[in-house]
């Protein structure tokens, strides 16, 4: 019987707060605001943080290649241009040379020189004799 006394007499002082083992609750309004003041000198110190602006290389990269893009088509027409131009000279100089070869080629009439009729055929002499 003792020691139910004993029992419900340490739980009654755990229900009260009176419990000899533990410490007492402290009181938490209390140390808040003894706390707030110095805490408020504090954040008047502080100065907020700014976030600085990012910068994306993105845009200026693809104005650039954009750019280089542009100037590397240019090249190409060009080169383009000038195999254009070699070709058609090349064309025209053998159509030069195709005419040059077909006017040497063709074999055309020539007058009969005078002098040709007076000589003596060979054929002609074998056959008088």
């Amino acid at each position: 019987m003792e020691a139910r006394k004993e029992k419900q007499s340490t739980l009654k002082g755990r229900e009260n707060g009176t419990c000899r083992n533990r410490p007492p609750v402290p009181d938490f309004k209390v140390l808040h605001t003894t706390q707030a003041v110095p805490l408020a000198s504090r954040k008047q110190q502080i100065t907020p943080a700014v976030p600085m602006m990012v910068e994306f290389k993105t845009d200026a990269r693809a104005k650039e290649r954009e750019k280089f893009n542009q100037m590397i088509r240019e090249k190409e027409m060009e080169m383009e241009r000038q195999r254009e131009e070699r070709r058609r000279q090349r064309e025209m100089e053998e159509e030069r040379e195709i005419r040059e070869l077909r006017k040497r080629a063709i074999p055309k009439a020539h007058v009969v020189p005078e002098w040709y009729g007076e000589i003596r055929k060979k054929g002609n002499d074998s056959i008088q004799r």
